[in-house]
């Protein structure tokens, strides 16, 4: 199996795998959705709320808000309060805030961070304030997986893409039809070679508009499932860099628990 990875753009990093099976490349998908852990808010004790929000509505505001950090602190479930909630499987973060006039946006830059969990982003609008209005709650932080809930999911995109395939026949004729009609805009005539060429193969989206359009029938559109380019774009818990790592580390890890549980069953 070979890896390429292709860099990070508008936030996203693709990878290319090639000679890798579906179900593997599927996995890592999966991994990173649903089982790396990072922090979210959790609980929220309202002291004070004056503005036009419910609690309830602003506490959820406040849970899907990305944050970061909370690597001192251990996963409820191991914890030794049980999951009650205590400084080593929880971290504190304030909010206090007055408006001194109307439309005052309250950001997530605005939480205090007591422990080792932050907002991923300072620029999150939470709620509106008019004048005189208040806000004053402490937020408990905990890690999570993103298959118990949304908010600890670390990524907002998380798809894989299989390889096109685009084949063009000898019979043709250069009529131009397909190179107008593609929507992606990734077929080109090369003057040079007289032949049909395609610029891009990846900006290619498998509609095959192409192939119903041509009146000789000369291309065909498919794809090879051997090679795939896995594309994730991170809310910010973590850098896209370091999810792919942690993915392939649990895989390793799921994969020698596998191997250790069948090992144990065949010598009893």
């Amino acid at each position: 199996m070979d890896v390429e990875v292709l860099g990070s753009t508008n936030d996203q990093l693709s990878v290319i795998f090639r000679g890798a099976q579906p179900t593997f490349v599927n996995a890592i998908r999966r991994i990173i959705m649903a089982e790396i852990p990072i922090p979210a808010i959790e609980k929220v004790y309202v002291a004070e709320n004056t503005s036009v929000l419910y609690d309830e509505i602003l506490a959820h505001r406040l849970g899907m808000i990305p944050m970061r950090g909370g690597e001192t602190l251990v996963p409820p479930d191991q914890c030794n309060c049980g999951g009650k909630g205590c400084g080593f499987c929880e971290s504190v973060l304030t909010l206090e805030v007055e408006a001194k006039e109307d439309n005052v946006v309250v950001y997530s830059g605005r939480l205090k961070a007591e422990g080792s969990v932050f907002p991923a982003n300072n620029d999150i609008p939470i709620v509106k304030l008019n004048s005189g209005q208040k806000i004053a709650l402490v937020a408990h932080a905990r890690l999570g997986r993103g298959k118990e809930h949304a908010k600890w999911q670390p990524v907002s995109a998380c798809v894989i893409k299989y390889e096109p395939v685009v084949s063009i026949q000898a019979d043709c004729d250069l009529c131009g039809i397909c190179v107008e009609r593609c929507p992606r805009k990734i077929l080109e005539i090369n003057e040079n070679e007289k032949k049909l060429a395609v610029r891009s193969i990846w900006d290619c989206s498998l509609c095959k508009v192409c192939e119903e359009v041509c009146p000789k029938s000369a291309i065909k559109v498919s794809y090879n499932d051997k090679t795939s380019r896995l594309t994730i774009e991170t809310t910010g818990s973590k850098s896209n860099e370091e999810l792919l790592i942690s993915a392939f580390d649990f895989l390793i890890k799921k994969c020698e628990s596998l191997k250790n549980s069948i090992g144990g069953a065949t010598n009893g």
